[in-house]
């Protein structure tokens, strides 16, 4: 691993730990204010929290033999002097492997089951079900203990035709399938569906996440590889032989699981070693290379820059015997180069973009809110200078004015809360566009059509209709959601113009991320059922766990929206009565204070001086204020 790759990392880590430290520090000084605004607290809340928690995925995707995980140890692992991975010829990892650290809890190895496959459970979930696991110690202080814990991921297991048949294992229909069927009528499977390693590497601590995926069979019977973790990963890595180029199955991949997705995706050309001849120049061997990486860059479609030439097992062996040159000539150092100023780079900005959205809005919201408390308290200290010295009549006069002033006022609050109660009962209405209730008649509704044609034309039905029916609530909620909001927007402009209250813009309620998102489904949908090789598969169990890959990712889309909208409408409603609020604190208080002085004018210079202790204390707020605004920025 290299020095660059790692600090990056590090790097990466603790900028994003920081600006987390910075938003929580912020939360504590809202709350200090008062409780000026409890939703905003909470917001800032959830948002450190995601970034303390934030990981930086890079999924390794590829046909079996093409040295996924030989790269994996090279690039991450060769500070081990040995293979982490198990990734001897014919001794490789057998299904997906998730790396991560949690310090939460004991390193470990944690397996799951083949026969796992049988049930509807999708691996998200069964991730949340420790007792469906078989877990092994992990001692990172003994490499022998480490390299045989973790030479399971190797394992296989012998399994009846028909039963590894029924669970999309092997497909007795195609030739080159075929002679694995043995004389008893079994075939060899893995003997598990998923593996994750909570490992405590440097770079696994900083938030870096690394999923390798076997092969083409993998990644085709296991669909929420392919619809929810390889897309959501922040980085692809697809590696092929240097040797033999794109193959008929790495193309098949590629075009099905990987470059369709909008993520950060390049193509490795494994195994350059293969072309080093010694009775040709180094300049006539690079020049091979290059050509290959060429006609790859033509066949998948892609950037000549986004094809990398390299030799993980050279690379690996250079780094642990310290051969500087070998490495240099393996090629790792370009991808290494990649992942430290390109991938992570892309990672922290997408991060503090849509960080900042959220933050830079807040601090906005807090100037303002802090601009309108200094000006009111600046206004009364210069009423009360003015009464100074004056006489009970013109002190009796700034009160009624101001109790007039305060009944207005109060008159609008009352015609407001008439407007909220309403905007409240639209929003229960809302919401049950997207309730839970509404979400499981759907998902019925879409399993009835499905079940009904054991086909691949009642898969496409079922997922439409599933697809089509969640867009349809969505789209019925942000039509709602707009009309709340123009009146929203008419009550706020009547606070601002007669009571000059600052100016309050709630956004719109934007789901169109998530009606993406189903669209997305169906088109994946259409897709799978349009793939021959599906067709081949065993129609109940292909129908089956397609179908619960795809309502399982609808279901996170469709609670995904209804938790933005029940946010939303904090943001709609809670603000507003929150100022309202204050601002009617702030009358009475003014009221109250020349009450006090018309029955006894000793207290005006004492108000005076307590008002001057709030001026100096909201400066200080405010400069406080703005030394977070920088961290933040910084």
């Amino acid at each position: 691993m290299s020095i660059h790759l790692e600090q990056e990392v590090a790097d990466f880590s603790e900028r994003r730990m920081r600006l987390a430290t910075a938003i929580t520090e912020y939360a504590d000084w809202l709350d200090r204010q008062h409780g000026i605004d409890a939703e905003r607290t909470l917001r800032l809340a959830d948002t450190a929290s995601g970034l303390r928690q934030d990981k930086l995925v890079v999924a390794f995707v590829a046909e079996f033999s093409r040295g996924k995980t030989e790269l994996i140890n090279a690039l991450f692992f060769a500070d081990h002097g040995q293979r982490l991975l198990p990734s001897d010829a014919g001794r490789t990892t057998m299904c997906p492997t998730e790396l991560f650290s949690n310090p939460d809890e004991a390193p470990s190895l944690s397996l799951l089951p083949i026969e796992t496959r049988r049930r509807d459970e999708s691996l998200a979930r069964l991730k949340h079900m420790p007792i469906e696991w078989c877990r092994v110690s992990l001692d990172p202080t003994d490499s022998d203990q480490l390299k045989d814990s973790l030479r399971k991921l190797t394992e296989t297991r012998l399994m009846p035709a028909v039963d590894a048949i029924e669970l999309g294992l092997w497909n007795g229909e195609d030739e080159s399938e075929r002679h694995h069927l043995r004389d008893d009528g079994t075939v060899e499977v893995p003997a598990w569906r998923y593996a994750m390693v909570n490992y405590p590497h440097p770079l696994l601590q900083a938030g870096l996440t690394i999923l390798d995926t076997p092969g083409l069979n993998a990644l085709g019977t296991e669909p929420e590889l392919t619809l929810s973790v390889i897309p959501n990963a922040h980085a692809v890595m697809y590696l092929l032989a240097t040797d033999t180029g794109v193959t008929r199955s790495d193309l098949e991949i590629w075009q099905k699981h990987v470059h369709r997705h909008s993520n950060y995706h390049v193509a490795v050309l494994n195994k350059i070693d293969m072309l080093w001849d010694e009775l040709k120049s180094d300049a006539e061997v690079q020049a091979t290379i290059e050509r290959q990486a060429e006609e790859t860059a033509r066949v998948l479609k892609l950037p000549r820059s986004r094809v990398f030439a390299v030799s993980a097992q050279k690379a690996l062996a250079a780094t642990i015997r310290g051969d500087a040159a070998l490495r240099v000539r393996s090629g790792i150092e370009s991808l290494e180069y990649l992942l430290a100023h390109q991938v992570i780079p892309a990672r922290r900005d997408m991060l503090y973009h849509a960080v900042n959205r959220d933050v830079v809005a807040l601090l906005d919201e807090s100037r303002v809110d802090l601009a309108a408390r200094l000006k009111r308290s600046s206004d009364e200290l210069i009423q009360l200078t003015q009464l100074s010295g004056k006489n009970r009549e013109l002190i009796e006069q700034s009160r009624a004015t101001l109790q007039k002033e305060k009944d207005s006022y109060d008159a609008t609050a009352n015609q407001f809360r008439a407007t909220r109660k309403a905007v409240q009962a639209q929003g229960a209405h809302l919401l049950s566009y997207l309730s839970d209730d509404t979400l499981a008649t759907i998902c019925q509704a879409g399993r009835t059509a499905m079940e009904s044609s054991l086909t691949t034309r009642g898969l496409t039905s079922g997922i439409r209709q599933l697809s089509e029916r969640m867009g349809e609530r969505i789209v019925q909620a942000t039509k709602l959601a707009d009309n709340m909001l123009d009146a929203l927007d008419q009550a706020y402009i009547r606070f601002h113009r007669q009571h000059h209250l600052p100016k309050m813009q709630v956004p719109r309620l934007d789901l169109g991320a998530y009606r993406n998102r189903l669209q997305a489904l169906t088109r994946e949908t259409d897709a799978f059922c349009k793939d021959p090789a599906n067709l081949m598969l065993e129609k109940r169990f292909m129908i089956r766990r397609f179908y619960a890959g795809l309502a399982e990712e609808a279901r996170k889309a469709f609670k995904l929206a209804r938790l933005e909208a029940e946010r939303w409408l904090r943001i709609a409603l809670d603000p507003i009565m929150t100022r309202i609020r204050e601002h009617k604190q702030y009358l009475d208080t003014r009221l109250e204070s020349l009450q006090r002085v018309l029955e006894n004018m000793s207290t005006l210079q004492s108000r005076m001086a307590q008002i001057k202790a709030e001026i100096g204390q909201l400066r200080h707020d405010k400069a406080e204020l703005a030394r977070m605004a920088a961290q933040l920025a910084a």
